[in-house]
């Protein structure tokens, strides 16, 4: 089994986008861990939006390109435009990019994301819990 660190990105009504895109994702495995979802200021001058941006860890049986191409299934099925270099500036329905894999959740959890806009969910998420 291996464990996939997940980030969603939603700029066009993220409070419904993120839910119904975690809820798609339950569908391909089985999903282990979902980090609160952040709002975030869009990074580039062509979105128009503020970004709500998610961490899943989902494990499942599916090599990388095949997740790929299932995550990219639930994307368009959502109304995200088909693959092509003018959809990376354009606001999205969803966006769910595969940050990482590993060989178990702690593992997962542990990855820390390259893209700036995940590195305020990935602190939030990994705050110690106050008792």
């Amino acid at each position: 089994m291996t464990y996939f660190l997940l980030g969603l990105g939603s700029n066009i009504k993220p409070q419904q986008n993120l839910p119904a895109a975690i809820a798609a994702v339950e569908e391909v495995g089985n999903l282990v861990d979902v980090s609160p979802a952040v709002i975030t200021a869009p990074v580039g001058d062509t979105f128009h939006h503020e970004f709500g941006n998610q961490l899943l860890i989902l494990s499942c049986q599916l090599p990388a390109p095949m997740l790929k191409h299932k995550l990219q299934i639930i994307e368009e099925s959502m109304g995200r435009e088909p693959k092509s270099p003018a959809r990376k500036t354009r606001d999205r329905t969803i966006d769910i990019d595969i940050l990482g894999e590993a060989q178990s959740a702690v593992e997962a959890r542990a990855l820390v994301p390259d893209e700036s806009y995940y590195a305020e969910v990935y602190a939030n998420w990994n705050q110690p819990e106050k008792v």
